[in-house]
């Protein structure tokens, strides 16, 4: 049944409702520490509940930038008619209550960043992580090679994105579209057709998230283009070694080659590229070169981020690769380099609140924004 709307003055009555927790998110859940058992004290504000959207590969919609930090969902993507329908369901607005009275009980306010700085949105944000279909198989993000291309799943995300696009061009706020965080919507052939098909309104922008591998091949004389003004690229390294190592089937020749591809058509006068930016979780395999990739970004003019290694359940023994779990045995060193790193790059490179937090140092203002987790 469609949700169409309805009379909200119940959440001021009561917000000590059931909530929805997928299967797939409990672990998340279980494992990430809420607000709810912490109790602690939030005097930063976040309005992500009444401002974002991101509906995951199951057609789960959860108002928050990352299903880890919030992994309640609010309805399927098909319950709803219209966009707005989405912050006004009761489990939406339940959670903004939370939110509202400062208890944050389901947030993990540790990993999110609203400990250190308000997350206000003044314009809307939809996620499209629907399809994890992706042309490289990174073990820090998935077990096995992913690519869907027909059957019944198959159907069933295309009906989902062909909505979303119908829900998109009937929405009049200005609004980002980020695709997407767990697969690649170059590669993919149900997120593909939204980037031909849909038609962006005068106020709506997209910020794509990709390996990078497809740019040129798929963005090519694309208008989607125009509507484009981030692009969000994770390489996990440096050099073309480690490279090749962590990011299973991606080529270093054919990434830089694309590199040339967005330099030459993102550049502004001054040589930069503000809206580029490339991203390293730091792990076991790569964090040797995190410098290289430092310095990879200054070469292209590229924004960089360099973020905390997340569970996602993709590795038997997930401690085996988180250098920064003191029991790592080579956690000393992986330190000392991530310490090294950040004196000698923060002024260009983005260090996660997670990061930051083990190295004791202030939380800065993340240049990528939209406070959004990629997995990767």
């Amino acid at each position: 049944m469609l949700y169409t709307g309805l009379d909200t003055s119940w959440r001021f009555r009561d917000i000590s409702m059931k909530f929805v927790i997928p299967i797939e998110n409990q672990f998340h859940w279980n494992t990430v520490p809420r607000n709810k058992d912490l109790k602690l004290q939030v005097d930063h504000h976040c309005n992500a509940p009444s401002r974002k959207l991101l509906v995951d590969w199951k057609g789960d919609c959860f108002v928050c930038g990352c299903e880890l930090w919030l992994p309640i969902s609010v309805g399927k993507i098909t319950d709803f008619v219209r966009l707005e329908d989405v912050w006004a369901s009761p489990t939406a607005q339940a959670l903004q209550q939370s939110i509202d009275n400062r208890t944050f009980d389901n947030c993990a306010v540790t990993r999110c960043g609203v400990m250190h700085y308000d997350m206000v949105e003044t314009e809307y944000t939809i996620s499209i992580n629907i399809d994890e279909s992706c042309n490289l198989h990174c073990p820090s993000c998935r077990k096995d090679a992913v690519m869907i291309t027909s059957g019944d799943k198959y159907e069933e995300k295309l009906a989902w994105v062909n909505h979303l696009v119908d829900m998109l061009e009937q929405f009049e706020q200005p609004c980002r579209i980020i695709m997407s965080g767990n697969g690649d919507p170059l590669a993919s052939s149900i997120m593909r057709p939204l980037l031909h098909r849909y038609k962006p309104r005068e106020k709506q922008w997209i910020k794509l998230f990709t390996n990078g591998l497809l740019l040129r091949k798929q963005l090519t004389d694309n208008p989607v283009t125009a509507h484009i003004d981030e692009y969000l690229i994770s390489i996990d390294a440096g050099s073309a070694d480690v490279y090749e190592q962590v990011r299973l089937g991606g080529r270093w020749e054919q990434l830089m080659d694309n590199f040339i591809f967005l330099k030459e058509n993102t550049s502004k006068p001054d040589g930069s590229s503000h809206n580029v930016a490339l991203t390293m979780v730091m792990q076991k395999n790569n964090y040797r070169d995190m410098k290289n990739f430092c310095e990879l970004c200054l070469y292209f003019g590229f924004i960089g981020s360099i973020t905390k290694l997340e569970d996602w359940g993709t590795w038997h023994d997930f401690s085996e690769h988180d250098v920064l779990d003191p029991d790592n045995p080579e956690h000393i060193a992986a330190a000392e380099f991530l310490r090294e790193t950040y004196e000698k790059y923060s002024f260009h490179i983005f260090f996660s609140s997670g990061l930051q937090q083990f190295l004791g140092v202030d939380q800065q203002v993340n240049p990528t924004d939209n406070h959004t987790t990629i997995k990767g």
